[in-house]
């Protein structure tokens, strides 16, 4: 696995991390990377960069890297399938999604070993998601499932998912193609979606 930096200024290269896979030499891809959010201009006018980078590999692994020299800060099983995507909702939390039907939350302030917010519920594998401030809206074939970060378990200890269709902008149609990629319009609660057959849709 290897992690290029490339100045998209200039259309250079700068450098190249590289790490050894942690899955018995089966050949592997990275599925999805993320870092812990931008730059953030301080009110002494000082500046602070993103610390760590996160990336997760076609065989279920995600790796977290030191932003500052490309040590590995941790290393771990966290799906058991293909990750499909990763995101940064703070400093200190990381969610991602898997073809093995779950949606993970992982808190990086506990030991690596703790589990993470488990949400299950999904009748095929969970292919992206968008977050909405404590909202994470997942997709899964033809359907969204709606997760938030500040939900509790059930009485079984359980964070469960129930997938919905989406409907058209006209709230009469309902969307029935797979979906591929989503994303939240701003100010509007509407969903941008990509489908499998090619086309971009507004739903609700």
């Amino acid at each position: 696995m290897a992690h290029r930096f490339i100045d998209v200024n200039q259309g250079q290269k700068l450098h190249l991390w590289r790490t050894e896979t942690m899955d018995s030499g089966f050949p592997s891809l990275i599925s999805s990377i993320c870092s812990c959010g931008s730059a953030k201009l301080h009110s002494d006018e000082t500046v602070s960069f993103p610390s760590w980078i996160a990336a997760a590999s076609s065989t279920g692994y995600c790796r977290l890297f030191d932003m500052r020299n490309g040590n590995i800060i941790a290393s771990w099983q966290a799906h058991d399938g293909y990750v499909t995507k990763l995101a940064a909702v703070a400093d200190h939390l990381l969610v991602s999604s898997s073809l093995d039907k779950t949606l993970r939350v992982w808190d990086l302030r506990r030991n690596w070993t703790s589990e993470p917010l488990l949400f299950r519920g999904y009748n095929d594998g969970v292919s992206g998601f968008s977050v909405w401030g404590q909202d994470v809206i997942s997709i899964c074939r033809n359907k969204i499932g709606v997760s938030s970060l500040a939900s509790s378990a059930d009485e079984d200890g359980q964070y469960s998912v129930t997938p919905q269709h989406l409907y058209m902008a006209d709230k009469e149609s309902k969307n029935m193609s797979a979906l591929s990629a989503i994303s939240i319009l701003p100010f509007s609660r509407l969903f941008l979606v990509g489908t499998e057959d090619g086309y971009l849709k507004i739903c609700c």
